[in-house]
C-alpha cells in the first residue's frame, strides 16, 4: 500500500510542477505579477502541505505495520503554514494577491480530488 501512496504523490507532483511552470510563464509574459506570484505562493505552501502530509502518512503507515503507537498527522503544522502564507500575502500586497495566494492553497487538494475521481474512472474502465 505505501508504494501506492509514494506513486500517486509523485504523480501529483508532476501535476503540481506543471502548475508552477504554468505560473512563472503568467509572471514573465503578462501585466499581471502580482496575481500569478500570489498563485505560486499559495502552490508552493499547499505542495508542502501535500508532502508533510505524505510523510506523515507513511510514518502512521510505519508505525501501524510495527503495532506502534502513532501520535499527529502534522494538522498544526499544515494551518500554520497556510496562515503564514496569507499572512505574508496581506502584508506585501503590491507583490501577492491575497485571493490567488488562497486559490493557490486549493489547487494542491483539488488536484488530488480531481486525480482521484480520474485514476477511478480509469481502472473502473479498465476491470
Amino acid at each position: 500500500m505505501l508504494e501506492s501512496l509514494i506513486g500517486m504523490y509523485h504523480r501529483h507532483q508532476k501535476y503540481l510542477v506543471t502548475f508552477i511552470a504554468l505560473c512563472l510563464i503568467g509572471w514573465f509574459l503578462t501585466p499581471y505579477v502580482h496575481i500569478f506570484l500570489g498563485l505560486k505562493l499559495g502552490l508552493i505552501v499547499g505542495w508542502f502541505n501535500y508532502w508533510l502530509l505524505m510523510r506523515r502518512t507513511q510514518a502512521m503507515t510505519k508505525a501501524l505495520a510495527e503495532n506502534r503507537s502513532f501520535y499527529g498527522m502534522g494538522t498544526t503544522a499544515r494551518m500554520g503554514s497556510m496562515v503564514l502564507a496569507t499572512i505574508i500575502a496581506t502584508q506585501i500586497p503590491e507583490y501577492f494577491h491575497i485571493y490567488s495566494v488562497i486559490i493557490g492553497l486549493g489547487i494542491a487538494y483539488a488536484v488530488i480530488f480531481l486525480d482521484f475521481i480520474l485514476y477511478s474512472l480509469y481502472r473502473r474502465k479498465k476491470s
